[in-house]
């Protein structure tokens, strides 16, 4: 009986040791393709791609490595691997809203030609476009409006790119936004344009492009406030003497 009971644990402890090794190898190689992704190394991420054994799960994580990186080259392997294009990361960002935030110009390039969803919306109802916009990645605007990216969407509280680069005071992204149709006019549910946001924070140029596109300079705010009083409230005097010139009242 006690040499049954020994056989008996020897084998358990047998097969614990081949589960416990089973895992480890596991691991190994999983954590072998991100940290080969994370230290952009094509190489070694497409002989660990072409032995098809990595699970969805540890490919999907890889493959997020590779986009928070920028790696161009690799990102394209882990998509030729079969990798979801719109695979949703735990903020709900997809690698297009990823990759735009950041101001990844080719890599943007490289998931909108793989097919990536150009309106996908992530937390707080963000878009690419809307965080290309509001971090000033030129670059990444042109390409997100050149795939028809929704000029006029909107994040949570209302705000939209053309409001965000308004208030930031990035002309160039005002003048493309603009040039792709953006409402000029929008107002906020206080009743702000995106004239009025620049005229608060003194960007004049941002102030000259929305002028030039026609933007109501009247326009009022649920207070009362236009443009103009803005302008004047903040002491912004080049803004003041812009508006004023153009008709403001």
């Amino acid at each position: 009986m006690s040499k049954l009971f020994k056989n008996n644990a020897m084998r358990f402890i047998l097969l614990l040791l081949i589960f416990v090794s089973t895992n480890v190898t596991s691991a190994s190689t999983n954590s072998e393709l991100a940290s080969a992704a994370n230290k952009g190394n094509f190489s070694l991420v497409k002989k660990i791609l072409d032995s098809k054994s990595t699970e969805q799960e540890e490919l999907n994580a890889a493959f997020w490595v590779a986009i928070q990186k920028g790696n161009a080259a690799i990102i394209e392997l882990f998509l030729q691997a079969g990798v979801d294009v719109n695979l949703r990361a735990n903020n709900n960002y997809t690698p297009l809203i990823q990759s735009a935030r950041d101001g990844r110009d080719q890599v943007v390039e490289i998931l909108l030609a793989a097919g990536a969803d150009v309106n996908a919306v992530a937390e707080e109802n963000d878009t690419a476009l809307i965080l290309a916009s509001e971090k000033n990645r030129r670059n990444v605007v042109a390409l997100l409006l050149a795939a028809n990216a929704n000029v006029n969407a909107k994040r949570s509280n209302g705000m939209t790119a053309l409001l965000l680069a308004a208030q930031e005071g990035y002309q160039q992204i005002i003048q493309a936004l603009v040039s792709a149709k953006a409402d000029v006019n929008y107002q906020l549910e206080n009743g702000a344009t995106a004239l009025m946001l620049a005229a608060q924070h003194g960007h004049l140029g941002a102030a000259h492009s929305l002028i030039a596109a026609n933007a109501d300079l009247n326009r009022k705010a649920n207070n009362g406030m236009t443009a103009l009083m803005l302008a004047n409230l903040y002491r912004h005097k080049e803004v003041t003497d812009l508006l004023s010139k153009s008709g403001a009242r």
